[in-house]
């Protein structure tokens, strides 16, 4: 029994003295790294602190280590949203070459006064259709402006696949450091459990209580497979996303347990407005209005239709030249309904400017009330760690003195696991919450665009 008791309290201290979170995976067994770092009580012998060391977990599984940096730069290399807004916008290129060209010119074979003697005006004619330069160059000029908005599209895509590549990253790196404090507190707890059984038969304890310490053990070992789940499955998210080898784990490498500066309300939304690359887009777009509706009016002008043909006659035996010229004469058709329509579109472009406005300012109060909250939450449970980390302590030696039993110093421990597990939590929704607010409030690169 006696041995029992210190097995709970050496297992106790051993997860409760090391750090927060667990370092990089250059140790031989990260999680367990302050086993040697951490002075073990006296009471602990060298070969039980062998024996107790448990069986290797996720953490020990091989792993692709990557930093935020990288991710950034490789979310848009390969991502096919980006890749779809860039040919777009190249499309157009093309298409402001083909608007500015010059109509082509036409030869023809012509035959007239053909009689059963004769064989009447033999020729060849030739025309060209002049469109002025005035409208080849308002057509370009609207192709040019939409080409504009189409890079502002590419810029869209761009910010989207960067801000899915962090959202997923933060969840890898958040779930990662869940399962190493998991697995701890899942070997803990079902050592407690196996000891407590021993406590059960000396009549130490009762049936009551060794029934909590079983579903105390449960619970964490559903906890751990569910957080292994999020982990295994952000993971291949991120390799989807990414392009990477599928099947690998990955581990983030930036310290993404520390708490981020404070964003700047006061300028927060204004910056948002100044980098959104959605706003810049609608502008883009009142502008390619406005080209469409001189386009339009320039339609309205007259094209000119000439031609020219030379023929023998065979009768007179003369060759003949002959030239002509048509005009259209604007009765009817003078564009009206295309000019009316381009108005139409640039009002409509004018209200989609104050669509998206009022749209970015209710999407960032939503998020910024959802930071603020995440914030608070990460500044409070930061305190709350304090403060647990102090009762640990202060448990440890009323455990020493004789005033706790192993099972009260058990608590202690889970209520410290469980500060550990919440605070990770917020800090993600924090840093999700950040990635948002600093790229514009965009996501969902892999959606169609325009929903």
């Amino acid at each position: 029994m006696n041995r029992a008791i210190r097995f709970l309290h050496s297992m106790a201290l051993i997860f409760l003295t090391g750090p927060l979170f667990a370092q990089s995976s250059s140790d031989s067994i990260p999680r367990y790294r302050y086993l040697n770092a951490t002075p073990l009580p006296s009471i602990v012998t060298a070969s039980e602190t062998e024996s107790i060391i448990p069986p290797a977990g996720i953490a020990v599984e091989p792993k692709q280590t990557i930093t935020l940096t990288e991710i950034v730069a490789m979310a848009p290399n390969n991502h096919p949203g980006v890749q779809q807004a860039k040919r777009q916008a190249e499309a157009l290129r093309g298409e402001w070459v083909q608007v500015g060209l010059k109509p082509n010119p036409s030869v023809g074979y012509s035959a007239e006064e053909i009689t059963d003697r004769y064989a009447g005006k033999q020729g060849v004619t030739f025309s060209q259709p002049i469109t002025p330069k005035y409208k080849r160059d308002a057509r370009q000029a609207t192709v040019n402006r939409e080409y504009q908005a189409a890079n502002e599209t590419h810029q869209i895509q761009c910010q989207k696949a960067v801000n899915d590549a962090l959202l997923i990253a933060y969840r890898v790196a958040i779930a990662y450091r869940k399962c190493l404090i998991l697995e701890e507190l899942t070997w803990i707890s079902q050592e407690a459990q196996r000891a407590g059984n021993e406590l059960l038969k000396a009549g130490e304890i009762g049936r009551p209580a060794f029934l909590d310490i079983k579903i105390q053990s449960e619970r964490m070992r559903i906890a751990l497979r569910d957080a292994e789940i999020a982990y295994r499955t952000a993971c291949k998210e991120l390799t989807i996303l990414l392009v990477l080898p599928e099947n690998e784990l990955i581990e983030i490498t930036d310290p993404v347990e520390e708490l981020p500066s404070e964003l700047n309300e006061a300028t927060l939304l204004a910056e948002i407005r100044a980098a959104s690359p959605e706003l810049r887009q609608a502008y883009a777009e009142v502008e390619a209005a406005k080209a469409r509706l001189r386009q339009q009016c320039a339609e309205a002008g007259i094209d000119y239709d000439t031609n020219a043909q030379i023929a023998y006659n065979t009768e007179t035996k003369q060759t003949e030249f002959s030239f002509g010229v048509a005009v259209p004469i604007r009765i009817f058709d003078r564009n009206q309904g295309n000019i009316q329509r381009a108005k139409s579109e640039l009002a409509a472009s004018h209200r989609n400017v104050v669509r998206l406005e009022r749209l970015l300012a209710t999407k960032y109060e939503r998020q910024w009330g959802e930071y603020q909250t995440a914030r608070n939450r990460v500044v409070s449970y930061k305190m709350i760690l304090t403060e647990a980390r102090e009762s640990l302590d202060l448990a440890l030696a009323a455990y020493r003195r004789g005033e706790y039993d192993s099972l009260d110093l058990l608590d202690v421990q889970r209520t410290l696991s469980t500060v550990q597990i919440e605070y990770l939590d917020n800090l993600n929704a924090l840093m999700e919450s950040q990635v948002l607010l600093q790229g514009s409030l965009l996501s969902g690169g892999l959606e169609k665009p325009g929903i």
